[in-house]
């Protein structure tokens, strides 16, 4: 191998570990983020609060991204993916921490420092999915990896979801929850160590090579590059960019208020229902975050039909939202085991469509700047659509809620047919195909 080669492009077998490394820090930081308000009914008693606090548990993480995105951004952009890696994890570590001291029934707002310090960490990781897979991974793989690399933040929130039911029962004394809220604080302390020191430890920021013609171009003209924000003011110049901005925030957004409401939702139709809802949210964020974000990300890796592959997501989440729908309103309990991880199947997936659409339509800008301005519109959305669907169960009940909610997935499916088939990143690729890679891709 001839690293003196400025055209030379390789695909390193190291960049399996690093993404699996990757993965373990979205797992633990997003298992912090749906944890309280998934058991909110048992949270709401113990710490004797409103409803709407424990959403806050939730709702932080998107507040904190908004206002931090742009200089974590520009932070990601200035240095190397090992110092966001250990920042990151860094953070969620002293979250974990802080939340050490939660448990006694006065100190909800230590709950809220700890969430927000690890909201912090997460920030640096929900805006590099994309780029960690362009900077290790070849053109054929890229949104595969990507795939990969968002299942760990849908895996971590699985867990999340699953396990608090099950640690901190409704039905214990106050004591019992208690201990049972401190028990879950150490577990996550024990894994956010452990990860932080696999970081530091064997995560390197970069390959030797870069794996693809994309990101050798970009490198042979980083010094010509736009400042940040000169490429935010692009970003928003792009009408195509503002339809994928429209289009995801939308459905992601929606899904992001699902899972904070959801324990309340499904108590409304099914009372003795905590346990339930744990392990269908497990179900429903393995099925979308984890099996078919990988699905749909190897069909665009294989047909790279990004327009078609949307839209047939979209269409089937707004159909499957519809059948969930109707077992929820007819109380068909054990069917509620399938119709809800079949929703979340397909509205989960589309966080992958989002991003991987979000840089065809923005090449040659840095992909953590298009994917952070992404997710900061589905964060807008997500507070938007928390609030406004808790307003609307209020004032004219949750079926017309469900009724207004299916509308608006339609009408932003549709704005996917004005999203022109300039595909920038894949014209790059395809224009330099008499250079590959010097090994098989593995």
């Amino acid at each position: 191998m001839d690293q003196g080669s400025n055209n030379e492009i390789k695909v390193f077998k190291y960049r399996w570990i690093a993404l699996i490394i990757f993965c373990l820090c979205t797992i633990v930081n997003f298992m912090q983020f749906l944890q309280f308000s998934i058991i909110s009914n048992v949270i709401t008693k113990y710490y004797d609060i409103d409803s709407s606090l424990v959403d806050l548990t939730g709702l932080i993480f998107f507040v904190v991204y908004i206002i931090l995105f742009l200089p974590v951004s520009y932070l990601i952009e200035k240095f190397n993916l090992k110092v966001t890696a250990v920042v990151s994890t860094g953070f969620t570590l002293a979250g974990t921490v802080v939340k050490l001291f939660c448990s006694d029934p006065s100190r909800f707002y230590i709950v809220l420092i700890g969430q927000g310090l690890c909201a912090v960490g997460q920030v640096y990781l929900l805006s590099i999915p994309s780029k960690f897979a362009s900077v290790w991974f070849g053109a054929d793989q890229v949104s595969t990896a990507c795939a990969i690399a968002v299942l760990g933040t849908q895996l971590g929130a699985a867990i999340g979801s699953i396990l608090p039911p099950f640690l901190v029962e409704h039905d214990q004394d106050s004591e019992s929850i208690g201990d049972a809220i401190h028990q879950m604080a150490i577990y996550n302390v024990i894994l956010a160590c452990v990860v932080f020191i696999v970081v530091v430890v064997f995560f390197k920021a970069k390959p030797q090579l870069p794996p693809s013609q994309s990101q050798l171009q970009l490198l042979t003209c980083s010094e010509d590059q736009s400042s940040f924000f000169s490429n935010c003011k692009t970003l928003f110049k792009n009408r195509d960019f503002l339809l994928v901005l429209q289009i995801f925030g939308i459905f992601n957004g929606l899904w992001n208020s699902f899972g904070i409401l959801v324990n309340n939702i499904y108590i409304n139709y099914f009372p003795e229902g905590q346990t339930d809802i744990g392990i269908i949210t497990l179900l429903a964020i393995i099925a979308g975050g984890c099996i078919g974000s990988v699905v749909f990300g190897f069909v665009l890796d294989q047909t790279h039909e990004f327009k078609k592959t949307s839209i047939a997501v979209l269409l089937s989440s707004s159909i499957s939202f519809i059948i969930m729908i109707f077992t929820l309103s007819m109380k068909y309990r054990i069917a509620t085991y399938f119709t809800i991880p079949l929703f979340g199947f397909f509205i989960a997936s589309s966080l992958v469509l989002g991003f991987e659409y979000a840089l065809e339509v923005t090449y040659p800008i840095p992909e953590s700047t298009s994917c952070s301005v992404l997710n900061a519109t589905i964060f807008v959305f997500s507070i938007i659509a928390t609030l406004a669907i808790e307003g609307l169960i209020d004032a004219i009940g949750y079926l017309y809620t469900f009724v207004i909610i299916l509308v608006v997935f339609i009408l932003s499916t549709i704005n996917l047919y004005f999203i022109s088939p300039n595909l920038r990143r894949r014209n790059a690729n395809l224009n330099s195909q008499e250079m590959h890679p010097s090994d098989d891709i593995i």
